[in-house]
Parts: C-alpha cells; sequence; structure tokens
C-alpha cells in the first residue's frame, strides 16, 4: 500500500532528526551535522519521490492538479526552505540556531504528515488502485 510504505518513510525521517536533535541539545557539533545530513537527505529523498512519482500520477488519474499535491508541494518548499537555514546554522556553529529552526520544520512537518496521512494517501489509494504497486516500486531508491 502507498500508505504504508510513506507513512515509514514519515517515521523515518522523524528518528533521523531526533538523533540530529539529540546532538545538538548535547553540544556535539559534529555528530549533529552528520545526523543533519541523514535527515535532510531521507526527507529530500521522500519528498522528490512524492513529487516526480506519487503526485503526478494522482493529478493524471483526478485532474486535480490545484488541489491537496499543490498545498504539498507548496509545505515542501517550506520545510526545504528551513532544511537550508538549518544547515547555514550547523555550518556557523549556531546549535541554538539550528534546535529554533528544527522546532519550526518539526511542527510544519507534523502537520504536514498528517494532512497526507489521513487525506492525501487514502485518496491516492482509491485512485491509484491498480497502480499502486508499481508506483511504490518507482518511489524506492
Amino acid at each position: 500500500m502507498i500508505a504504508d510504505t510513506l507513512i515509514r518513510d514519515h517515521r523515518d525521517c522523524d528518528a533521523h532528526y531526533a538523533r540530529a536533535e539529540s546532538a545538538a541539545g548535547q553540544g556535539d557539533a559534529e555528530q549533529a551535522r552528520q545526523a543533519h545530513a541523514a535527515f535532510a537527505a531521507a526527507l529530500e529523498r521522500h519528498m522528490s519521490a512524492e513529487e516526480e512519482v506519487l503526485f503526478p500520477a494522482f493529478e493524471e488519474m483526478t485532474g486535480m492538479e490545484d488541489g491537496p499535491t499543490a498545498v504539498m508541494r507548496m509545505e515542501h518548499d517550506q520545510m526545504r526552505s528551513l532544511l537550508a537555514q538549518m544547515s547555514e546554522a550547523l555550518d556557523g556553529g549556531d546549535l541554538d540556531g539550528y534546535l529554533d529552526g528544527g522546532e519550526t520544520l518539526n511542527v510544519l512537518v507534523q502537520q504536514h504528515n498528517m494532512k497526507e496521512e489521513n487525506m492525501l494517501y487514502p485518496m491516492c489509494e482509491q485512485a491509484l488502485g491498480d497502480q499502486a504497486d508499481e508506483l511504490i516500486a518507482r518511489m524506492q531508491p
């Protein structure tokens, strides 16, 4: 199922961020940078898979190009901006700035994930039905 795969991605991203947040909170800048890099890569991979595979398939099947996928893309852009700010804070050794950015990102991500998990993914599964397995395979790294 599409939802199961992508919800698992959400949880994996959360775990990566938790490691980065913990390291930054403990003052370990190097560990925070490494964990943040893993988090940013996992989140980007997830967002790109949705934008390049899932969203276009959903839009083609439903004709909804200005619907929920447009909102998700806008939120992805906001997340990317926050990730960049957090990276800059880490590069400058500003662990407090990193944590502040992380708080904002975490709120956005959790709200975003709830919309995807409770609304968009069920809509995708209903609309895409038989294509689900193929789409999941195309979204895997």
